[in-house]
């Protein structure tokens, strides 16, 4: 099942507490119950966003300030809440806990073509600005000569953890565009093919490359292009690792995606901190 929205969260989380055999009730108690009243799955529950905070906790952390902050619901300690009897009356009336009194109180509202909470505002946002870039990138990554490109790609592979590379300068489509020894002494090596095509790499691209890593007695291979990969190159690819070889294929898209993920051809512009209560700290006090 999809993940309860905050405006779903809300009605259900004062149902909760209202029907519960303690007068209080305990924050992790609320999450289980509601885990349980949705029929969440372990996927449902680990789904996260961007920032790395789970989309349930989050929806489920607003649902409970704004309930809070709107008077249904009280906290006597630290992550515990109890049920008001304003939040009494509104289940009593069944009136939705949507209403005017939650959104004033520092509730976005939300609907389905909405973001639910701010995080996952941000995260839209977050999603827009990334794609905006990494077409711009790719843009300027097709601009970039054919020799130069495969020193693009080889500076990429060293940024994301590979060894030392070198562009090879051989030429052919079946040919060796760089090495990236993945050990000091160069015991392993991983070929490289770098194509700054326009054009789809078809098959007979994949099966030349796993021909030269065959002559080279090589076992891993990675083909990097500027454009796309058809799908019986990428069924190839597959079936030739399948095997004693290993093909890993990148495309323009995963390209940039790469190079956003390790700084290359990019520059940091702002950085926005997002902090949350650490509960922790003030148990310690109670």
């Amino acid at each position: 099942m999809a993940i309860p929205s905050k405006k779903e969260l809300r009605r259900s989380i004062l149902e909760i507490v209202d029907g519960a055999k303690e007068d209080v009730l305990y924050r992790r108690d609320i999450v289980e119950k509601v885990i349980e009243h949705f029929s969440l799955t372990s996927d449902d529950i680990l789904e996260r966003i961007p920032t790395g905070n789970s989309r349930l906790e989050t929806r489920l952390n607003w649902a409970l300030y704004e309930l809070k902050k709107a008077g249904f619901l009280s906290s006597p300690s630290q992550a515990h809440y109890q049920i008001t009897p304003q939040g009494k009356e509104l289940l009593a009336t069944d009136a939705d806990s949507s209403d005017t009194s939650v959104n004033d109180a520092g509730g976005t509202g939300s609907d389905d073509s909405t973001p639910d909470t701010p995080e996952e505002e941000i995260e839209v946002l977050y999603k827009q600005l990334r794609d905006r870039l990494a077409e711009e990138l790719l843009e300027s990554v097709k601009r970039v000569p054919p020799a130069d490109f495969e020193l693009l790609v080889l500076r990429l592979l060293e940024k994301m953890g590979y060894g030392k590379g070198t562009v090879t300068g051989q030429s052919g489509d079946g040919g060796i565009d760089g090495i990236i020894n993945q050990d000091t002494l160069g015991l392993e090596k991983v070929y490289i093919q770098a194509k700054r095509w326009e054009n789809q790499v078809g098959e007979p691209a994949i099966r030349n490359f796993a021909g030269s890593l065959e002559t080279e007695g090589a076992n891993k291979g990675v083909f990097i292009t500027s454009s796309s990969f058809s799908k019986t190159a990428n069924g190839t690819a597959d079936k030739i690792s399948a095997g004693n070889k290993f093909i890993r294929l990148i495309d323009g898209a995963e390209l940039a995606r790469l190079m956003i993920d390790h700084d290359v051809g990019v520059v940091t512009k702002t950085r926005y901190y997002i902090k949350k209560l650490d509960e922790n700290y003030f148990a310690e006090f109670a």
